[in-house]
């Protein structure tokens, strides 16, 4: 009863909600095609969340961490003002090369900075109090890592989106043997006690962390 009424609710959820653009289910598809993990991009329901965020804080400049194959930089690209910019960090040259042909299809791909290599590496490279907006979404045990250049590179009341804090459900477990969930079950334990940010946790789709930086 509890999986269906789940699924009830996803599909109320998704039909109340905009559509994506057709490049974006274009993007999706191919994904899936090629790499049999559409399941990874964010989906109509948190991409349009994404965006909402992204235009009520006045974004200009936002960082993501994990592009996968673009799917949510795209939809990060659409919602920035147009001397916006994003820079997106992802370590796969496969996934990658897939981002950049949809950027490239996109009239918004020109506000994409794609930089390939370990993420930490960009990060690091990164002003601190430069950034207005951080998105991660990438190797779970590095989330740590992550947000500490996150708060890092934000200004004062910048905010932190982070995606798959309930790692599929496994954090719920009384023990948990998934690496990925003892990591993504640390972070969230770490960002409880973190007086540097104020913070909300959303259960949309995997879970969402939202922050705002103080």
């Amino acid at each position: 009863m509890d999986a269906d009424i789940t699924t009830i609710i996803d599909n109320y959820v998704d039909a109340h909600t905009d559509d994506v653009s057709l490049l974006l289910e274009e993007l999706m598809a191919e994904t899936e095609s090629i790499t049999g993990r559409s399941f990874w991009s964010i989906g109509k329901v948190e991409g349009k969340l994404l965006q909402l965020l992204i235009k009520i804080s006045g974004t200009k400049r936002a960082v993501e961490v994990g592009t996968f194959t673009g799917y949510s930089a795209l939809v990060i690209a659409e919602a920035l003002p147009e001397d916006g910019i994003l820079t997106t960090c992802e370590n796969s040259r496969q996934y990658a090369d897939i981002a950049r042909r949809y950027f490239n299809k996109s009239p918004y791909g020109r506000k994409i900075n794609l930089q390939l290599g370990p993420a930490l590496q960009t990060l690091k490279k990164i002003p601190a109090g430069s950034a207005d907006f951080v998105f991660i979404d990438a190797d779970k045990p590095s989330y740590s890592d992550y947000f500490e250049e996150a708060v890092r590179i934000l200004g004062p009341g910048g905010l932190i989106f982070v995606d798959n804090v309930f790692w599929r459900n496994k954090i719920f477990k009384k023990k948990i043997t998934n690496e990925n969930a003892r990591a993504i079950a640390g972070f969230n334990e770490k960002v409880r006690q973190e007086d540097r940010v104020e913070k909300v946790m959303l259960s949309i789709r995997d879970g969402v962390y939202l922050m705002r930086k103080k």
